[in-house]
């Protein structure tokens, strides 16, 4: 079955913390609304699964309609029906941009600009310097936990989103996650720039061509009928 409670935070950013160094290495943001509820964001950087590293692609000045559909800035959590016409992101159907210019980049490792935490700390420093900038974090809903403290940024109750990276075409045991128009992803909107930037994520193991109703893989030897655009902007 799909991933449960797929949605889109809108917040802003207040801090990070980058954490490659765990079993399941995540970047994390901390992140609060309008309203004053704080989550975080656990943004993927290894995958379970080989090879481990990730495939990423960011757009400095990414346009596609879908950033005419997302809800207001610092709104919050934002439940979305997964489907089209909506700001449902599908990275095969979506045309939000080409597959084959993704790039894989390692987790965390000595040295500046050479890794995937360097590349989302350029993003979300830029974020946090900017109290105008607006945050979208796509992806599944984990909390509220009224009793449990959040456990990397302390705050109460813990509350936030994870799976921020592509949710179909899974094998093994992520494949129960496969769906249709539920794909996570980072967009930031920079008002005073006039721009907003994109961080598109996805595991090695995971397949483009997958199944229209279910998300799951489908075989090489039966054709899609879906095809690939890129999204006007430069990555």
């Amino acid at each position: 079955m799909p991933i449960r409670a797929y949605g889109v935070l809108a917040a802003t950013a207040v801090d990070r913390r980058r954490e490659g160094a765990t079993d399941t290495p995540h970047y994390q943001i901390h992140l609060r609304d309008q309203h004053g509820t704080d989550y975080r964001a656990a943004v993927n950087v290894l995958s379970q699964q080989a090879p481990a590293d990730l495939r990423y692609l960011v757009f400095e000045d990414f346009r596609h309609p879908v950033t005419a559909l997302l809800p207001p800035a610092g709104s919050g959590w934002n439940p979305l029906p997964s489907r089209p016409g909506t700001a449902s992101l599908d990275y095969v159907r979506s045309r939000l941009f080409d597959p084959a210019t993704m790039r894989v980049l390692p987790p965390d490792l000595p040295g500046p600009d050479n890794d995937l935490a360097d590349l989302l700390d350029r993003q979300v420093h830029r974020a946090i310097a900017d109290p105008a900038a607006a945050l979208y974090v796509f992806g599944q809903r984990f909390g509220p936990e009224p009793a449990v403290p959040d456990k990397v940024f302390g705050f109460l109750p813990g509350n936030g989103v994870h799976d921020v990276h592509m949710n179909q075409g899974n094998g093994g045991r992520f494949k129960a996650d496969d769906g249709v128009y539920q794909d996570g992803a980072l967009l930031i909107h920079l008002p005073a720039e006039r721009r907003w930037c994109a961080v598109f994520l996805a595991f090695q193991s995971q397949s483009w061509h997958t199944d229209d109703h279910t998300g799951h893989t489908v075989p090489a030897s039966v054709p899609h009928p879906g095809s690939h655009r890129q999204a006007s902007g430069r990555p």
